[in-house]
């Protein structure tokens, strides 16, 4: 009996010294960084975008590091943020390698730009890791059921609906009757011009699907073909050069549309100023440009300028990388852990203001809001149109034609 009195005693008096010596819970072990893959062109035919998406998303993670790194609940601790380059180089099979590489390196999220998906974002889905792309158009990755991928990034369908929007502002007497559809063959111009057919049929245009080669050098046959059509309205997506050539041959074969909407080629403030005055008049999708109000875009144009005056006022890549990463970071924090799942259902709850505006997702993962931001040079410079309630200038249209210049 006193043997078990005592055997008693002895483990009540253990069991006291080990709660008066133990914390009061398991505190996890915080990492050295919190690692955000980052997976865009470092090289390869579209580098320098590559280059300006990741300095903007390293100025939002020195800013943070700065102050000591991030709050992360589970760790009650700040730790620093980290983001592991990998280079898709425009690359469908890079893309998918990367994608494995940055998820080997415990990455809790990855940023990626224009051709990682489709293949990088299966890649996402089968680690549950959260991927987050910018600078990227395409909505059909997103009809797949990738619950892991979201897009601060307008998409195809956005800027058809936007276009169709803009001309529906002007008196119906005003409006042009024929829109060409300029579909580069190529997985993004098809669906462009695809979105633009849904929305000119929904709002009663008439529409010619104008076809080209996607890195063509000779845009005549397709320019002819619009002017048969009696298109008075263009919309389309092009790289820069094919770009600049539409303008140069239209002048030559004097096509006058009331408006031409162009995504992709003239967002580029620099490459288009060589065109002189025969690139004004012409629009455009941009989400970050000199004339936006969003929180926090006047002191990024501010240390843009003053760090990459080559630049000009050429932001948008930059302010993409930089928007991304501050969603990211949100995300993280609000998640109040590393866990991906819980980072990826943070992201979904994502509700804030980024430097290129309200930020908010719809179930499929792509960006909510109403309209895109179109930009119209006037007098070498864009200048934003539309939305009207974000106006700089009111639009110039229909646009001169060409010999009254």
């Amino acid at each position: 009996m006193k043997t078990k009195r005592w055997t008693i005693m002895t483990l009540s008096i253990c069991l006291v010294l080990m709660l008066a010596f133990a914390p009061a819970y398991a505190q996890p072990v915080a990492p050295k960084t919190i690692k955000i893959g980052a997976v865009y062109d470092i090289t390869g035919p579209i580098a320098a975008t590559g280059e300006r998406f990741a300095w903007g998303a390293k100025k939002l993670l020195e800013g943070i590091n700065k102050d000591g790194g991030l709050y992360v609940k589970e760790f009650d601790k700040k730790i620093p943020l980290q983001l592991v380059d990998a280079d898709h180089s425009a690359s469908v099979d890079k893309a998918a390698l990367q994608a494995e590489y940055v998820n080997q390196q415990d990455v809790v999220a990855i940023i990626a730009t224009t051709a990682f998906l489709p293949a990088g974002g299966a890649v996402a889905q089968k680690y549950s890791l959260p991927c987050f792309m910018t600078l990227s158009n395409n909505k059909k990755p997103y009809e797949v059921g990738n619950k892991y991928l979201f897009s601060n990034w307008p998409k195809t369908d956005d800027n058809a609906r936007t276009f169709f929007a803009f001309l529906n502002s002007f008196p119906k007497e005003q409006r042009p009757t024929t829109v060409a559809l300029f579909e580069g063959m190529h997985d993004i111009g098809v669906e462009f011009a695809k979105f633009g057919e849904r929305e000119a049929v929904a709002n009663g245009y008439k529409f010619a699907r104008v076809k080209f080669e996607w890195f063509t050098k000779d845009l005549s046959t397709a320019i002819l073909e619009a002017k048969r059509a009696n298109a008075e309205a263009v919309f389309g997506i092009m790289h820069t050069p094919v770009a600049m050539l539409l303008v140069k041959q239209m002048k030559e074969l004097d096509f006058n549309p009331k408006a031409v909407f162009l995504d992709m080629g003239p967002t580029n403030p620099m490459a288009w100023a060589t065109l002189g005055k025969d690139g004004d008049y012409m629009c455009c999708n941009v989400e970050f440009s000199k004339g936006v109000k969003w929180p926090g875009a006047k002191e990024f144009i501010a240390m843009h300028r003053a760090e990459r005056p080559k630049d000009g006022d050429y932001f948008e890549h930059a302010a993409a990388g930089y928007a991304a990463a501050q969603v990211i970071s949100d995300a993280i924090k609000r998640a109040g852990s590393l866990d991906r799942e819980k980072v990826r259902n943070a992201i979904a709850a994502t509700d804030m203001t980024t430097i290129i505006g309200p930020t908010k997702f719809r179930g499929d993962g792509t960006m909510e809001l109403q309209y895109t931001t179109i930009v119209q040079y006037q007098d070498k410079a864009q200048t934003i149109i539309f939305p009207e309630k974000r106006r700089e200038k009111a639009p110039v249209y229909p646009m001169p034609k060409w010999k009254e210049r």
